[in-house]
């Protein structure tokens, strides 16, 4: 059956509304009609088998009838990339990948290298598509949970909401020579920390001046071997490695 997230906790008996692109999915390709079953995942990762009892061009109103577990498909200690923000649409592709792998949670700064430097409303409108293919790949990969995309922000920013959380923070950085990905994930404790972030720099990196201050507030550089990996390649592969060393993936 086909998946579809809702923006509300959902019991049987409840009625749920699916709407927007979904909706249209529903009536003009998939061309569901009242009787139908899709499954309405919530807010909270719960599965609903839902029965659809009216559709529209923009809305699709379903019944729930039952709730059931699905497999895991959520880390249990979730993954947020901390990624500066690079040029053209390689943010899409970061994110649509991080999510099919398993990140929970994708914050997008601006660096002193930064070269896409968008205003406001175009951060907004930015921030809006990620959110849109975040739960498009969510769906694709069979995941509960779409990530949150947060708002774009400042390495400052993103160092104090993980500092709040308890979160472990691992600094990729190309002038880090000695303590490699591999041993930081080997910490004692680190499976039971509340979360794990890491940060990725845009096309130029982060400055010697922001890897010093990640470092004075807790992160912990590191050195991802002896390639260079494009900004759009590091996201990807760094959350597969912690996923993967976890017992997450593979």
């Amino acid at each position: 059956m086909r998946r579809f997230f809702v923006e509300c906790d959902a019991m049987p008996g409840d009625r749920v509304t699916i709407s927007g692109k979904d909706a249209r999915h529903i009536v003009k390709a998939l061309r569901l009609k009242p009787g139908d079953v899709v499954i309405a995942v919530d807010r909270v990762g719960q599965n609903h088998v839902a029965r659809i009892v009216a559709t529209r061009e923009t809305s699709v109103e379903a019944e729930i009838e039952a709730t059931y577990e699905s497999a895991a498909s959520e880390p249990r200690v979730p993954v947020t990339l901390v990624q500066g923000l690079p040029k053209a649409d390689k943010m899409n592709r970061i994110v649509q990948k991080c999510t099919e792998i398993g990140v929970s949670r994708i914050i997008p700064i601006l660096t002193e290298r930064s070269v896409a430097r968008p205003d406001n409303a175009s951060a907004e409108r930015k921030v809006t598509r990620w959110r849109r293919i975040a739960e498009e790949a969510a769906k694709q990969s069979g995941r509960d949970v779409v990530p949150l995309v947060e708002s774009v922000g400042t390495l400052h920013s993103a160092i104090a909401t993980l500092c709040d959380e308890g979160i472990s923070m691992i600094f990729p950085w190309e002038l880090e020579e000695e303590r490699s990905l591999r041993q930081a994930l080997a910490e004692p404790g680190l499976s039971s920390v509340p979360g794990i972030g890491f940060f990725i720099g845009p096309e130029g990196g982060f400055s010697h001046s922001e890897a010093e201050y990640a470092r004075a507030n807790g992160a912990t550089t590191v050195t991802l071997g002896p390639r260079i990996l494009r900004t759009e390649t590091a996201g990807p592969v760094v959350t597969a490695i912690i996923l993967y060393d976890m017992g997450e993936l593979g």
